[in-house]
């Protein structure tokens, strides 16, 4: 880069840059060469300009390619995007290796694949039979809102009494009725749903490659990542075709808000830099993932835990380090800012969410002001009697005593919801998802992660560990909190799991590419290097990606093998344990073929909850809700008086699912499922019982 004019484009794009430039254009006018030890230039924004061409390398030296070119643009003396005459606007420049898309591509492909093996399952018979019980509640809403809706654009049906899920996941469902709307209409809900996880899978890939290279500068961790990320058998069905629950969704949005706040903290603690184009993008970006997030998930405040530990940490940081912490949190306090116009919007526009949801960033946003606003004037001050570090430490102890006294009095209603939100992790024993990841006799982290989490965890320390020294502590920080929080929660719940993924597959990638290096078939990876590598078109440049010999390919596949060859194989096992059975799904369709042949008109089916609604989405259509099953399905099976329970179920259920097996003969289960209601054993008939048909899987109806 010798032009003026790319100089000038460069400093508006990376406004940090400039103060850099003044400094080696004064060690430059009285060194014909210097090296990198003359200069007080950290080895980020060095090895930027060095890519970018402003930096020449000569011999074992550098210099400036052209010294009046950057005098001209640092004077000013030539305007953003002027090439001599008329004006122009200033575009950004978009640099792709070919090797890093392709290989990214690749990735990003083996996610899809592993997020589809269970195409057969799914798609049955000209019929779509979603995984598990959750996804036919959605199902049941997106057909509701497309059979009341006048189309796309008619925004009542998102606003309507008739919306069930209007404070729980509104934007989830809202997404599935546009997309089912654009292709056709309610006939085409139920593929939309069957699909919508596997696309889900792929943007969160492709956000985990942003998240991966804005923390490590290193375009092979990314990749890395993104592989990771694909064989981790948690998401082989947590996000797999039909797996259509709210999860996969709210993958996208975490992973969204971690890349846009980990590259948009990085930046230094100044006003420039805060303010930099680049940097308001990815903030505006954060904004929208948070905003996204909330209205995703009723739950979604307990994501931003995260977010709202980074800000005290990150303001100590700061002042130890003689920064501003106002600066240092600017680009994380526009993003709440833009989350809370969005979320606030949208919960008066369209009454989606509780208040205690919506006001959610708006809270997060009054105290990173109020932290950074005390930071500040601690850092501005110099007569302390104590550090400025534990001057601000001590207020900011001080703020959560006072932030806990107001959830409790003056913000209770918030208070209340979220505290009853924590309070109900690791309590609920009878889901197997809500059974800590770490579990006696369960080994759901082998299960789930493979080997990765012996992997990943140590380099999740390792971000903690970089948090405490080097040029982009903020990053790190913040990474390694994201990792450690989501892993103490799916301690206390393997529900957390999916949540963790995305974090355990950036540090599974750095520590596989830095495993790779260590066994000499790899470059050290960028945050393992004394200086950050040389990237562009001269001799001593290094390629962001690069293809391996073929014994290295070879070496490389083997390390692969060894680290996550388990989640490969254990990828189909848990992805084809959540598809409904063949026999379950053909019961359904015989049920709902008999009720139509005789014309039944109390068709609901009583069965374990855990399948109730999908028996009743394919006999009635109604999968609004389990609760009636889950109520009452087990007494009925341990009760003794039938006559009593037939009263009870009267009007209501016209069929009756059970699945044989050793019980207490006087149950309404045995006499049911070993006599058919008739006499049996000594007991006399159930009555108003008849069974209609019994399967080869010992199913009774």
């Amino acid at each position: 880069m010798t032009d003026a004019r790319e100089v000038r484009s460069l400093v508006a794009d990376r406004p940090a840059l400039e103060p850099a430039l003044e400094s080696l254009l004064e060690t430059d006018e009285t060194h014909d060469t210097w090296t990198f030890d003359e200069i007080d230039l950290d080895s980020g924004a060095f090895g930027e300009l060095v890519s970018e061409g402003v930096v020449e390398k000569v011999g074992g030296e550098y210099r400036l390619a052209d010294r009046t070119a950057v005098e001209r643009a640092l004077a000013g003396e030539v305007a953003d995007g002027d090439d001599g005459g008329g004006v122009s606007l200033p575009l950004p420049a978009f640099g792709i290796d070919g090797r890093v898309a392709a290989a990214l591509s690749g990735a990003l492909l083996l996610v899809f694949v592993f997020r589809i093996l269970t195409f057969d399952a799914i798609l049955r018979d000209g019929r779509v039979v979603l995984s598990g019980n959750d996804p036919y509640f959605y199902l049941y809403w997106t057909e509701e809102l497309s059979r009341q809706s006048a189309g796309v654009i008619d925004r009542s049906a998102l606003t309507a009494g008739s919306f069930g899920l209007l404070k729980s996941e509104p934007l989830l469902v809202a997404v599935l009725w546009v997309a089912t709307e654009l292709v056709g209409g309610v006939e085409r809900a139920p593929l939309v749903l069957a699909w919508y996880p596997v696309v889900a899978g792929v943007v969160t890939g492709v956000f985990t490659y942003l998240f991966a290279t804005g923390l490590t500068d290193d375009e092979r961790v990314g990749i890395a990542s993104v592989v990771m990320l694909a064989v981790m058998p948690v998401l082989a069905f947590r996000s797999g075709l039909g797996f259509a629950d709210h999860h996969a969704f709210d993958y996208v949005w975490l992973s969204m808000t971690a890349a846009g706040a980990v590259r948009s903290v990085r930046a230094a603690a100044t006003r420039e830099a805060a303010t930099g184009p680049r940097v308001l993008a990815w903030t505006g970006l954060t904004g929208v993932a948070i905003a996204g997030q909330l209205l995703a998930w009723e739950a979604g405040p307990l994501l931003l835990v995260p977010v709202a530990s980074y800000v005290p940490v990150a303001a100590l940081i700061a002042v130890d380090r003689d920064e501003s912490p106002g600066w240092t949190l600017t680009p994380l306090g526009v993003g709440l800012a833009v989350a809370a116009v969005l979320t606030g919007g949208a919960h008066l526009a369209l009454d989606w969410q509780t208040g205690v949801v919506a006001a959610t960033p708006a809270l997060l946003l009054a105290g990173t002001v109020g932290v950074a606003a005390v930071g500040e004037v601690v850092h501005r001050v110099d007569d302390l009697p104590v550090s400025p570090v534990r001057a601000l430490a001590a207020a900011e102890a001080a703020g959560v005593v006072l932030t806990f006294g107001l959830l409790t009095t003056v913000l209770a209603a918030y208070g209340d919801r979220l505290f009853g939100q924590l309070g109900r992790i690791g309590t609920d024993g009878s889901v197997v998802e809500a059974n800590s990841l770490f579990g006696t006799g369960i080994f759901g982290w082998l299960f789930l992660f493979g080997l990765l989490l012996f992997l990943g965890v140590p380099y999740m320390g390792f971000a903690l560990l970089r948090a405490t020294r080097g040029e982009d502590r903020h990053g790190w920080l913040l990474a390694g909190i994201y990792g450690w929080f989501f892993l103490v929660l799916a301690t206390f719940q393997m529900r957390f799991a999916g949540e963790l993924s995305t974090f355990l597959a950036v540090f599974s990638g750095l520590g596989f590419v830095h495993i790779a290096d260590r066994v000499d078939l790899a470059r050290p990876p960028v945050p393992f290097r004394e200086t950050a590598p040389v990237r562009g078109d001269g001799g001593d440049s290094e390629p962001a990606f690069e293809l391996p010999t073929p014994r290295g390919a070879v070496s490389l596949l083997f390390l692969f093998l060894l680290v996550a060859g388990l989640g490969v194989t254990q990828a189909p096992v848990k992805a084809n344990q959540a598809p409904v059975a063949g026999h379950e799904f053909e019961t359904a369709i015989w049920i709902d073929q008999y009720a139509a042949e005789n014309g039944i008109e109390t068709d609901y089916v009583f069965t374990e909850w855990g399948r109730n609604r999908m028996y009743n989405y394919f006999v009635n259509g109604n999968a609004r809700s389990y609760g009636f099953a889950r109520a009452n399905y087990r007494a009925f099976l341990r009760a003794t008086q039938p006559e009593e329970w037939y009263e009870r179920l009267r009007g209501r259920v016209g069929f009756v699912v059970l699945d044989r097996y050793d019980s207490e003969d006087a149950t309404l289960h045995n006499r049911l499922t070993r006599g058919f209601g008739g006499r049996h054993d000594g007991f006399d008939g159930s009555g108003h019982y008849r069974a209609i048909r019994v399967t080869d899987r010992q199913q009774v109806h």
